[in-house]
């Protein structure tokens, strides 16, 4: 047995990457649900925020832009 494997240094790094692969699969799960239940006008909002035109909007959705304006604060 090596001598460096009972180093704190060691078994904080074991912890860290044991969480890891055990809390990103939930957190992408987490975001993929999120986004799945996320609703139209949700979606139209956060996309407005991000920056895109009520145009791109309306042809990524296959709606009007009059649904996008009405959807909008």
């Amino acid at each position: 047995m090596c001598a460096a494997l009972g180093t704190p240094s060691f078994v904080m790094t074991t912890i860290t990457a044991a969480l890891w692969l055990l809390l990103f699969p939930l957190a992408v799960l987490l975001g993929v649900l999120l986004w799945c239940s996320e609703s139209r006008e949700q979606r139209i909002r956060r996309w407005h925020r991000a920056g895109r035109s009520q145009r791109s909007i309306a042809e990524a959705l296959g709606i009007s832009r009059y649904a996008v304006r009405q959807a909008l604060p």
